[in-house]
């Protein structure tokens, strides 16, 4: 792991910040791929989706701790098969550049060697996270899925 980051348990304290970083992180994707200013999964910007991540029993969630900031988070649940889901990550746009998210990636593969499977899924406009899931996580699309209220969504395997 690189000696920088560290991942570290969520606390209902931490909803707060990691609300605001997650807002930020979706509408800032939002932004560049529509002509929305902002958009994201139902909670994302007010706390419930955060806490819903956090305290869900088959998931587990950790914050991402990068020179003592706090720069954002994962989810992932896993499934008795060895199928394991990328519920969530983001990072705070600030740090982008630097590449944390595939070092976080990485790091998550290294937690969960277990995995006989992965999947993530992302918004079908989002061209940045299509190219980062498949050319620096190494996933490969799977389906569209269409949501209830008519949005979509790419499925990504590995």
């Amino acid at each position: 792991m690189n000696n920088k980051i560290a991942y570290l348990k969520i606390y209902p304290v931490n909803y707060e910040i990691l609300t605001i970083i997650m807002t930020s992180a979706f509408n800032e994707d939002t932004f560049m791929h529509t002509d929305l200013e902002e958009d994201g999964p139902s909670g994302y910007n007010d706390g419930r989706l955060i806490k819903w991540l956090n305290e869900h029993k088959d998931f587990e969630s950790y914050k991402v701790v990068y020179n003592n900031t706090t720069i954002g988070a994962y989810t992932v649940a896993i499934n008795l098969n060895g199928e394991y889901s990328l519920e969530m990550l983001f990072i705070d746009p600030k740090y982008r550049k630097n590449h944390l998210g595939t070092t976080v990636w990485k790091d998550i593969e290294k937690k969960y060697i277990d995995a006989k499977k992965w999947t993530v899924e992302t918004p079908d406009y989002s061209k940045r996270n299509h190219h980062f899931y498949t050319e620096n996580c190494g996933f490969v699309f799977s389906r569209e899925n269409i949501c209830d209220n008519g949005c979509k969504s790419f499925i990504f395997e590995k």
